[in-house]
C-alpha cells in the first residue's frame, strides 16, 4: 500500500505547488495510475528601449526662421532646413556654430551640448530681421 500511496502523495504535493500534471501512466497490475509531475520555470525579460535623441527642425524662409524663438533640452539636435526662394546662411552670435550659404531643400544641424542661450542670424538678411534664438535647457 505505501508503494502506491507515497508517489500519488507527493505528485497531489508538487500538484498543489503550481506544477501540472503532463501525463498518466498506469501501473502493472491494475493499481491506480500514478502521476508524473514535472516543474518549469520561466523568466520574463524586458528590454527597455534605448531612448533616442531629441531632434528639432527650424525652417528657414525667405526672411525669418519658423520658430524664431525655441526651447529644448541639452543633447537635442536641431536642424535647420532653408524652404524659401532665397538662400541663406547661419551664425551664432557667440560662434559656436557657424554654416555657409545654404539653398533651398539644404539642411544644417548642431546638437547642444550644454544649457545656455543660442541667438543666431542669418547674416544675408540680418537686416530683415531674420534672426532667432535656442534655449537649451537641463
Amino acid at each position: 500500500m505505501w508503494r502506491i500511496a507515497v508517489p500519488v502523495a507527493f505528485a497531489l504535493l508538487v500538484a498543489s505547488c503550481g506544477a501540472a500534471p503532463t501525463q498518466t501512466a498506469p501501473i502493472a497490475g491494475g493499481a491506480a495510475p500514478q502521476v508524473i509531475a514535472t516543474a518549469t520555470a520561466t523568466t520574463t525579460i524586458t528590454l527597455s528601449p534605448r531612448p533616442t535623441p531629441a531632434a528639432a527642425v527650424i525652417e528657414m524662409g525667405d526672411n525669418f526662421f519658423d520658430p524664431a524663438q525655441l526651447t529644448v533640452k541639452v543633447g537635442t539636435t536641431v536642424t535647420w532646413k532653408v524652404v524659401g526662394q532665397s538662400t541663406h546662411d547661419l551664425a551664432a552670435r557667440d560662434g559656436s556654430f557657424v554654416n555657409n550659404t545654404m539653398a533651398f531643400g539644404q539642411t544644417f544641424s548642431f546638437t547642444f551640448a550644454k544649457a545656455g542661450r543660442y541667438a543666431y542670424v542669418c547674416t544675408q538678411h540680418e537686416g530683415d530681421g531674420m534672426t532667432g534664438e535656442v534655449t537649451v535647457i537641463e
